[in-house]
């Protein structure tokens, strides 16, 4: 999934890095299914961590807008919310709520919880010139470890205050899935573990819709996956049957790392790239 797991996109405040993160997570998932296809000689099936220095999780974009009233608009080409900065919950995206307090002229901070239960914190500063953004993300992972993160964006359109195109330069990386577990129960089929994000999922490679489960991960969340060679994997996720993200996940010829090749539907032009490497 994209690689950025657009955070299980559910390790980081849903305003754009959650999202990414989602897909990085999802896409580590899929490419445990690659492996269904030969459960005896599976070069997919092993313990495999993502290695953030060979990464390059940049390149997503998203926008702030005027929306009804005092309220503000998000998009990210995906999912969109209105919401305020009064203090106040508003429901964001997938199964999450937002809740946004100015803090300053030029800050705001952020609380993002699901069913009252708080999965990130986020500190936003815009600085004096008004073209950097920047997003520090803190919280808990579901393996009980913590994240602290900051992200980075360039202002892409003009805009007062936060309204405006932003496009993320840096990404940091330790909300998302760092370490994941993949076997084979039974041929042509996969079953996958996710540590970090406390997640799951088990299914064919044969292009079918299979549920993605445990941790944060948003309800009604799926993925399918297919094989388009014995080392490339083509994947989709989707939330409630729409379109969420998808890739290409790609093992390298010493079957010691693969990368993942994601982005969201419809946004080609804004490919991540996460490495994991076999441990």
């Amino acid at each position: 999934m994209r690689a950025g797991l657009k955070k299980a996109r559910g390790s980081k405040n849903l305003t754009g890095s959650l999202i990414m993160k989602t897909s990085l997570f999802l896409g580590s998932l899929l490419l445990l299914a690659a492996g269904a296809a030969c459960a005896a000689e599976n070069p997919w099936v092993g313990t495999w961590k993502l290695d953030p220095a060979q990464s390059h999780l940049a390149g997503d974009t998203f926008t702030y807008s005027k929306g009804p009233g005092s309220l503000l608009h998000f998009s990210d080409g995906v999912v969109a919310y209105d919401f305020g900065t009064d203090g106040k919950d508003y429901k964001s995206a997938y199964d999450r709520t937002t809740t946004w307090t100015q803090t300053g002229p030029n800050s705001w901070d952020s609380v993002t919880t699901r069913n009252g239960k708080v999965l990130g914190k986020a500190q936003r500063t815009l600085s004096a010139d008004g073209k950097t953004l920047t997003i520090h993300h803190t919280g808990t992972r579901p393996d009980g470890a913590p994240f602290d993160d900051q992200d980075v964006y360039t202002r892409v359109t003009a805009g007062a205050g936060l309204l405006g195109t932003w496009k993320s330069v840096k990404v940091g990386a330790t909300g998302g899935p760092q370490t994941f577990v993949i076997s084979s129960p039974a041929p042509g089929v996969l079953h996958y573990e996710v540590p970090d994000l406390q997640a799951h999922a088990e299914g064919a490679a044969d292009g079918t819709d299979h549920p993605l489960a445990g941790g944060n991960t948003p309800e009604g969340m799926t993925i399918s996956f297919k094989f388009v060679t014995p080392t490339q994997i083509k994947y989709v996720i989707k939330v409630n049957g729409k379109e969420d993200s998808e890739g290409v996940q790609t093992l390298a010829a010493d079957a010691r790392s693969y990368t993942d090749v994601g982005w969201s539907a419809g946004k080609q032009n804004e490919k991540q790239t996460a490495v994991f490497v076999r441990q």
